[in-house]
């Protein structure tokens, strides 16, 4: 970060040119990451190299790309000088210092390297100040905005630029695993699920939804997983080793990342302990762990290895084209869990007012909340 701060203080009015030089790297970097560097080259080679050995991957990453995306990785084999001219960047700093990186990744200028070697700038600009983060369908409880900022720097390349979406909140959805487990299923894909603790860390790791729950210790995700911890200040990030491939173990008892000897992060079943009796609702104190786990090759992510849950947030990366629908669907959730917690408080009234004096013309008073509540649960 404070490499980039001196960088930027170089471009001074160039600055507003690195977005958009940043913007055109993103889908060459996309296509370029789902091919090895050495099977991509300039001549007709490149068909048994690239397009015969690994055409299934990067077919696959085109399919996330869209059309934009496979339209821009078209020019990966293309002089990056050419980039350059299509965006009308003329700076003088802009084109010098690209060429310098040029000249440092193949030993030529900008005109002669390809642009498949040059998705490299996305990971020298990925510091780079914005003057704004994607949008969020709220505020977080849990991320101020300079974690979400570097958060949002460690996510894939796919995953940014897309607009955050609130799938689920130990405040707004309760304490139910099986609820962090149904609302996964809202934005397929990977989420991001942030835990606060009672001693102020923020923690958790970049998931893949849905999460589907399994009797069996059967792990899921990939390697574009990570966790995550803010306790020395700013969030470290721990990626895969590749010593296992213990992503994420969904389980009906608990939700843990990671694995080997330990739990990168694990919550228990208490989160779905709740006892219920004439409406009333005793919460337990949700705990959880972390250890260093084989996976990530992380440490503790938490203050202490044993650890009480203040919140929960699981996040959910959609395109802009889909915000709107998701945001629907969840006001539309919204709108019944706001019944329930009306009928709840009926129900609470009802009871109280019938039992105060009880007799057949008090009775409707105690079950009609109760025959109002019962299909919204």
């Amino acid at each position: 970060m404070e490499g980039m701060a001196s960088i930027a203080l170089l471009l001074d009015g160039s600055i507003s040119d690195v977005p958009v030089l940043v913007d055109a790297i993103l889908p060459l970097s996309a296509a370029a990451m789902a091919l090895p560097p050495l099977s991509i080259r300039g001549d007709l080679g490149v068909v048994s190299t690239a397009g015969v050995r690994y055409a299934y991957p990067l077919l696959k990453s085109f399919a996330k790309m869209g059309p934009q995306g496979v339209l821009g990785a078209t020019k990966l084999l293309r002089p990056f000088s050419e980039i350059l001219d299509s965006l009308g960047l003329k700076d003088p700093f802009i084109r010098n210092w690209v060429d310098l990186l040029s000249f440092l990744l193949a030993g030529v200028k900008s005109d002669g390297v390809l642009s498949a070697e040059m998705h490299l700038l996305r990971l020298l600009f990925s510091d780079f100040p914005s003057d704004k983060l994607p949008k969020m369908s709220e505020p977080s409880q849990l991320m101020i905005e300079n974690t979400r900022s570097d958060l949002y720097v460690a996510l894939p390349v796919l995953s940014q630029g897309k607009k955050w979406v609130l799938l689920y909140s130990t405040w707004r959805h309760g304490i139910s695993l099986s609820t962090l487990y149904r609302r996964s299923n809202l934005c397929p894909g990977l989420s991001l699920l942030v835990v606060g603790d009672r001693k102020g860390a923020v923690f958790g790791g970049l998931v893949e939804a849905p999460l589907k729950p399994s009797t069996k210790k059967r792990y899921q995700g990939s390697n574009d997983t990570f966790v995550f911890t803010n306790t020395p200040g700013r969030p470290v990030i721990y990626r895969p080793t590749g010593v296992n491939q213990y992503f994420t173990l969904c389980s009906t008892e608990y939700l843990a990342l990671g694995g080997g000897n330990h739990f990168a992060l694990y919550l228990d079943s208490d989160l779905d302990n709740m006892v219920i009796w004439q409406f009333a609702y005793f919460f337990p104190i949700l705990n959880g762990s972390s250890l260093a786990s084989q996976t990530y090759g992380n440490s503790c992510l938490s203050h202490t290895q044993e650890f009480e849950v203040k919140e929960i947030e699981l996040w959910g990366f959609v395109y802009a084209s889909e915000y709107e629908e998701v945001i629907s669907i969840l006001q539309g959730e919204l709108c019944g869990w706001t019944c329930f917690y009306i009928g709840v408080t009926a129900v609470a009234f009802g009871c109280s007012y019938y039992h105060l004096k009880p007799n057949d013309g008090h009775l409707v008073w105690d079950r009609f909340p109760v025959s109002y509540i019962i299909p919204h649960i």
